[in-house]
């Protein structure tokens, strides 16, 4: 690594704090989590992006769950968060808040993550661990996104998933 200077953590912790200027708003709905893991790690990535919410549906744990505290190192105590009931009712109020929502999922009408062009203000719809979006929230997002998968696995843990997508999400070009 000749002419590359490396710095500890704690000195270009400052450099990255606070993102590039043209960063996207960014807020996530958990569909039927099931995995109090998976959650915590949503949290944990939620206020590495920066996120304005968290929004759990059905039985989607969230704190003071103890695993959450766990996964999510205390970050679940920076992200405003709540919980609704049915799923169909967060998303309209998320949309009514002004919020438009992608689907992380491969469905119909999918398109590569990376071809996707983000809105300035994105919720990302995260589906059960096992089944995925369900079909009425899928309709009330305004597109569906998806990693391409190389091996031969057919998905990923969901909160790795969701990781990928939201920087990609929140990190516009420069004009």
């Amino acid at each position: 690594m000749e002419g590359r200077q490396v710095r500890k953590k704690a000195a270009i912790r400052k450099v990255f704090r606070g993102g590039p200027a043209s960063q996207a708003e960014i807020s996530f709905l958990l569909q039927d989590f099931e995995d109090a893991y998976n959650v915590g790690s949503i949290f944990r990535l939620a206020d590495a992006v920066g996120a304005k919410l968290i929004v759990g549906t059905g039985r989607t744990p969230l704190p003071p769950d103890p695993m959450i505290g766990v996964t999510s190192l205390g970050h679940h105590r920076r992200i405003p968060f709540r919980h609704v009931a049915g799923h169909e009712e967060a998303g309209n109020a998320l949309r009514e808040e002004g919020w438009t929502l992608v689907a992380v999922e491969v469905a119909e009408g999918a398109i590569p993550f990376l071809e996707y062009e983000f809105p300035q203000r994105v919720c990302l719809v995260l589906g059960n661990e096992g089944a995925g979006v369900y079909g009425a929230l899928l309709r009330q997002c305004a597109a569906a996104v998806y990693v391409p998968m190389f091996g031969k696995g057919r998905s990923m843990n969901v909160a790795m998933c969701a990781g990928i997508v939201a920087y990609r999400a929140i990190l516009k070009e420069s004009s």
